[in-house]
């Protein structure tokens, strides 16, 4: 800031004008020279008068006009007379002849009548009304800082500038900070031409911003909350018009306020960066993609729009803000509203840094700024230091803080390192594992009545906490030698509620949540956000984390006990002969989460029956009912059950075809048998790498075609080359696939199992990444040949994520994302994997392992339908059952299906079939597989339909289902 030299104000500021003493002329006689002497005399006087009525003199002004004080270098400020306004130039850039006249009025002298009437009623004047005039030309910038008044008890961040306009008659908010104790100064462009200080108040009832994915579906309960509901689906395009689909589930004049986001992406892990920066760079460019949301938002009823344009190059900075000021300006003409996106601010070495969004210049051209706040709660902490207080205070000096947005997370979070993600509440449960139980058992398996039996959860060592300051409970999960390996922050009713009450620090306009429709949230989510919007206390819930153990039979609960999170029960079950249950639920601020349970068989010894298959724990909580056959604490394989392949007919024909995996498509030996069981379908699958022609794929299409078949060919990248290449790697593999598209194949699988790192880089697995390869994919094979079925790559079943963070990802959670991110836009059917089944696919219960979903065929048809809400048909484009009949022991892996019989194996297969083909949600089956003969650490001959010796008992089932 410029040193104030302040003028010393003089009521004669110039020099009064002097005549030298004139030597009378020679007399001479008569008129003739006397006169024009008069009348020239009189000439001169009355120029002299006009001149000092005229600038720059301008005598009149001077004495009975305003006083302005000129400023320059040397006195380069002025005060009021009450000293409570300070108006500073630079020295360095005074403009031209510029003055300043301050007037301290009194609030009720009839010229601030007209303003002080316009006052927003949630503002409060705060001391003296300044008029200010100015002449001359004024400098680039004028630093003008007001004293607080003494009497002033309001909370300093609640005060806030405004200037009076006299053309629009209406108060317009000055950013301004306080720079010094009982100070706040603004820098301006625009002198207004009155300023006061005002108090804000809070608003009776803060916005709540909902947005809608283009994949979501507005709920009513969601839009019960909403002020404004921001539907997604739509993003610029490189000529500056819009594509897509908004999402569903909202209407016009519902009380709720309609302002479609416009977004450079369908996910934020895959932006749009270069359309962006293409129609900012461009002034024709910039005009046409004004008018394109000027004419989509006026034409169609909305209030207006939500601009979402993420990491725009700050070298962007004054193009994006020259967007802003335009499409505000074209907004206001039409009676619309404006909302702006923008990621937090950064404090690097005590200045905040906002990238390319200059929030000044974006704030007076919006009416709403939505910043995305931090994943992070400890952010939310009180204090002055505190990232979200320090910059939350910093916000409302340079945007009105009744356009301010806090742009919010409901999701719980997962913190691993230095990484900070969203995670819904049953994800963040995840690690805990499931129920494993240790007893002493008979020479059956069984646990004896009366035997002491211990139940824990396997999964980590896991501490939970409460941050009292934040109303945030956290989960510790810990590693070897107790070294934390995560930290998850459950995301409760108390915890919202915490940083939603952030904006009531600060006078904000409420609150806007991006997530909330995403699935996950914590129970009691959407009452915390009512009592929020309705200004109403959130009613207090248990905050400490603990288990609650059941024992329950077939008749209902036998016993229930409450340990703390880290504790095992132990008991003795003393109760008849049968199979029993013990489930575990977490319970807290959420209610109940239930884990996956363990089933006990409590008998007696008996003979020795068949060994039973070892439980597999799954991380997924899924509440275990108490499963019909004896089962052991520990089990190994199940004893086969009977095997009844479906009767003739069972296999509908229509929309619904299968076929299987060879091992090439030129094996005889294959087609006759599939031919035998009714197959029309060959898969095979291909790796790609850098450079690959696509013509290595003619001969298999021409081999299956040769044989009567139709052909799916599975073609996969390399993940080492997708690491390293990116997007470019993507882009030339997306060209493959169109090359091999045009060589006719009937089905194309994009990759395959995209979710495990086994096909895809460690660290970057994301359905939202996926969706983008499947936009590219689609569109490069639709656009060679649009009669391929193009199928999305199947994602591995599991539940590992949580055990195995960064290398798995969760299938259904794979889809979701996927789906969120406009995946569904482009396939034409979902690919889905089913390869670990030990019951009959009719089962929808009672594997021993536990109930999780992949266990069985309709938990994997049920649970991806639901997840893509039947937009699409599922493929299985893998779909086998294990049996080692015939070839020998199971490496341990896979020991869970050592009971399996061929006879079982083959019954299952057609069953699957004829249950595929009357759902009416499966388009094509392949079974994996034909023909494999490898049998080592990984199974493949277990799966084969022909067995050792060339029998092909599935063939005969299939056929019989035929």
């Amino acid at each position: 800031m410029s040193e104030e030299v302040f003028v010393q104000e003089d009521t004669q500021p110039f020099n009064p004008f002097r005549r030298e003493e004139e030597t009378p002329p020679a007399r001479r006689g008569g008129c003739g020279c006397w006169l024009p002497a008069l009348i020239t005399l009189f000439l001169v006087g009355a120029l002299v008068v006009v001149g000092l009525f005229l600038p720059p003199i301008d005598l009149y002004n001077r004495l009975f006009g305003v006083q302005y004080t000129m400023l320059s270098a040397e006195s380069n400020a002025v005060r009021s007379t009450d000293g409570g306004l300070t108006v500073l130039v630079d020295p360095a850039s005074l403009g031209e002849n510029f003055g300043v006249a301050l007037e301290t009025a009194a609030n009720d002298a009839p010229e601030n009548a007209a303003a002080l009437a316009a006052a927003p009623l949630h503002l409060v004047l705060q001391g003296a009304v300044y008029d200010i005039q100015t002449t001359g030309s004024a400098p680039d910038t004028v630093t003008m800082t007001v004293a607080v008044p003494p009497t002033v008890g309001a909370n300093a961040d609640m005060l806030d500038l405004y200037g009076w306009d006299e053309v629009s008659g209406l108060w317009s908010f000055v950013p301004s900070h306080a720079v010094a104790a009982g100070q706040i100064t603004a820098t301006v462009q625009d002198v207004p031409s009155k300023m006061a200080l005002f108090q804000a108040r809070l608003l009776e009832q803060p916005t709540v911003l909902v947005a809608v994915d283009a994949a979501q579906v507005l709920s009513a309960e969601a839009a019960q909350l909403a002020t404004i509901v921001a539907p997604g689906g739509l993003q610029p395009t490189i000529e500056g018009k819009l594509t897509g689909s908004l999402a569903a589930g909202f209407e016009l004049n519902r009380g709720y306020l309609v302002m479609p986001v416009i977004r450079n992406y369908a996910d934020p892990r895959a932006l749009d960066i270069d359309t962006v920066t293409a129609i900012l760079g461009s002034r024709t460019l910039r005009s046409e993609h004004v008018g394109q949301l000027a004419a989509f938002a006026g034409s169609a009823g909305f209030a207006g729009v939500i601009i979402d344009y993420r990491d725009v190059p700050e070298t962007f900075r004054e193009a994006f803000s020259a967007f802003i000021r335009e499409l505000g300006a074209r907004f206001d003409q039409q009676g619309l509203m404006l909302g702006v996106t923008v990621p937090t601010a950064v404090n690097t070495g005590g200045v905040w840094n906002t990238g390319a969004y200059d929030w000044r210049a974006i704030g007076a051209a919006a009416d709403y700024l939505h910043i995305n706040l931090s994943l992070d709660p400890e952010a939310f902490t009180p204090g002055a230091d505190r990232p979200v207080e320090a910059m939350l205070r910093w916000a409302v000096g340079e945007v009105s803080r009744y356009k301010i947005l806090l742009g919010l997370s409901a999701l719980s979070v997962r913190a691993v390192e230095n990484q900070i993600t969203p995670a819904s509440y049953q994800d963040a449960l995840a690690a805990l594992g499931s129920v494993s139980v240790q007893a002493e058992t008979s020479e059956t398996g069984t646990v004896i009545p009366g035997s002491e039996i211990r139940a824990s959860l396997d999964g980590y060592k896991a501490v939970s906490g409460m941050d009292t300051v934040i109303q945030s409970p956290f989960i510790d999960y810990l590693g070897e030698g107790d070294t934390p390996v995560a930290r998850v922050w459950l995301t409760t009713p108390d915890a919202l509620r915490f940083r939603m009450d952030r904006t009531a620090l600060f006078g904000l306009a409420g609150v806007g949540f991006e997530d909330l429709l995403a699935g996950g949230v914590a129970d009691g989510i959407y009452n915390a956000i009512l009592n929020y919007k309705l200004q109403m206390p959130t009613p207090p819930m248990q905050t400490e984390l603990a288990l609650r153990w059941r024992i329950e039979s077939a008749g209902g609960v036998l016993s229930e006990v409450t340990t703390g999170l880290g504790e095992e029960l132990v008991t003795t079950l003393e109760a008849p002969e049968g199979n029993y249950a013990i489930n575990v639920a977490v319970i807290g601020a959420d209610g109940e989460k239930p884990r996956s349970g363990a089933a006990v068989a409590l008998f007696n010894p008996t003979a020795t029956p068949t060994p039973l298959p070892t439980a597999t724990p799954t991380p997924e909580p899924t509440p275990t009912s108490p499963p019909p056959p004896v089962q052991p604490v520990n089990p190994a394989p199940a004893a086969a059950a009977p095997a009844v392949a479906p009767g003739a007919g069972s296999i509908v024909a229509g929309g619904f075809e299968y076929g299987g995996h060879v091992t090439s498509t030129g094996s005889e030996n294959a087609a006759a048998a599939m031919r035998r069981a009714g197959m029309n379908w060959m898969k095979i699958q291909l790796r790609y790498s850098g450079g690959m022609s696509p013509n290595v794929a003619a001969e298999h299409i021409n081999a299956a075609r040769a044989r009567g078949f139709k052909i799916l060919l599975a073609l996969v990248g390399n993940p080492g080359e997708l690491a390293a290449g990116g997007q470019g790697y993507i882009q030339e593999f997306a060209s493959f696939l169109g090359g091999v598209a045009a060589l006719g194949p009937d089905a194309i699988e994009v990759w395959n199992e995209p979710n495990i790192d086994r096909e895809w880089p460690t660290g970057q697995i994301s359905g939202a990444t996926f969706a983008d390869m499947m936009r590219q994919a689609y569109q490069a094979i639709k656009a060679a040949n649009g009669s391929v079925l193009v199928i999305s790559g199947a994602p591995a079943p599991t539940g590992a994520e949580a055990a195995f963070p960064g290398q798995v990802v969760n299938d259904d959670r794979f889809i979701r994302d996927m789906v969120a991110a406009g995946g569904l836009n482009y396939m034409d059917c979902l690919g889905a994997h089913y390869n670990e089944g030990i019951v009959g696919p009719s089962q929808r219960s009672g594997d021993p392992r536990d109930g999780y979903y992949t266990r069985y065929f309709w938990g994997m048809v049920d649970t991806y339908w639901s997840l893509i809400g039947g937009q699409k048909p599922i493929c299985f484009t893998e779909l086998g059952y294990l049996s080692p009949e015939g070839l020998g022991p199971l490496p341990d892996f896979f020991a869970w299906a050592q009971n399996v019989t061929v006879a079982q194996h083959a019954a299952w297969l057609a069953e699957a079939a004829a249950l595929a083909s009357q759902s009416g949600k499966v388009r094509l089956m392949i079974v994996w597989n034909v023909d494999f003969s490898a049998y080592g650490s990984d199974p493949q001959a277990g799966y084969a339909m022909i067995r050792p010796g060339g029998a092909c008992p599935a063939c005969d089932a299939m056929a019989g289902a035929r």
